[in-house]
């Protein structure tokens, strides 16, 4: 990126917005939103500018080298065969430390106009609260922010963007005997100055009991973390919301978190 030109088409962009009486001052631009007004243009420049620190053809290659070097293979097996995981009560599963999440039986009854109707449904009872968290950081003043390309075996294509971390409680407290995510202490409990935004969301309410996320983004230096492990990349707005026009690129979690900014 060249830092002269970047911080010139800044410049010109808060002129017209200014021109326009949308300046950062502007009852316009700064609604009752969870952001401050710089923020918002933060958003706005990096929404609307060309300059990026990873072009978008660098985007494409990084996105079809790691579709291309999938490494996750699934298969169909019974629930008894799936180490550390039992059906109890006939028809509960659950994890043998009793932590995760139980798939469980729900009876369901739906108030309509003229009748009530019923059926029972499996749901996924996961008390938790999870975080879903996106790292942002400012390069040559334009706002970037962090995603993951996340293999999960349920995904089409195997790879998708998910945020810079997506893990529960289970996860990042490594029940499972694995790794802590990468980044998560960034998360955990961040300057209240580094963080954009932080609000507990519901999880979807037709799979999931009662559950709920900590949508989160926050700030980071960005010459503490310009480079990032080979998984993860910076994006601006423009070029997320290019990679949105692709069927089954940004899972779900991305998608929850930048809803935010709308």
């Amino acid at each position: 990126m060249d830092d002269k030109a970047v911080l010139d088409e800044i410049r010109n962009i808060r002129e017209i917005l200014c021109k326009s009486g949308l300046s950062e001052t502007s009852s316009a631009i700064n609604p009752a939103f969870a952001f401050g007004s710089e923020t918002i243009f933060d958003m706005f420049v990096s929404r609307v500018i060309d300059q990026s620190l990873n072009s978008d053809d660098v985007v494409n290659h990084w996105i079809d080298t790691r579709v291309a070097d999938k490494k996750l293979e699934a298969t169909i097996v019974p629930v008894a065969d799936i180490e550390q995981w039992r059906i109890e009560d006939e028809w509960n599963i659950s994890h043998e430390s009793g932590r995760f999440f139980t798939v469980t039986g729900l009876k369901v009854r739906h108030r309509v106009r003229h009748e009530e109707i019923e059926w029972d449904q499996p749901i996924i009872d996961q008390p938790e609260v999870g975080i879903l968290g996106i790292l942002a950081a400012r390069f040559s003043g334009v706002l970037h922010f962090c995603l993951q390309a996340k293999e999960e075996p349920g995904n089409i294509n195997s790879i998708q963007l998910a945020p810079t971390v997506q893990a529960t409680y289970s996860n990042y407290t490594r029940v499972h005997g694995g790794r802590r995510p990468d980044f998560i202490d960034l998360f955990l409990d961040p300057p209240s100055g580094n963080i954009l935004f932080s609000r507990l969301q519901a999880e979807d309410g037709g799979r999931f009991l009662f559950k709920s996320n900590k949508n989160m983004i926050v700030l980071a230096d960005a010459d503490d973390y310009r480079e990032l492990p080979s998984n993860f990349i910076w994006l601006t707005l423009r070029q997320i919301g290019m990679l949105m026009e692709r069927d089954n690129l940004l899972n779900y979690c991305t998608r929850s978190v930048l809803s935010c900014l709308v």
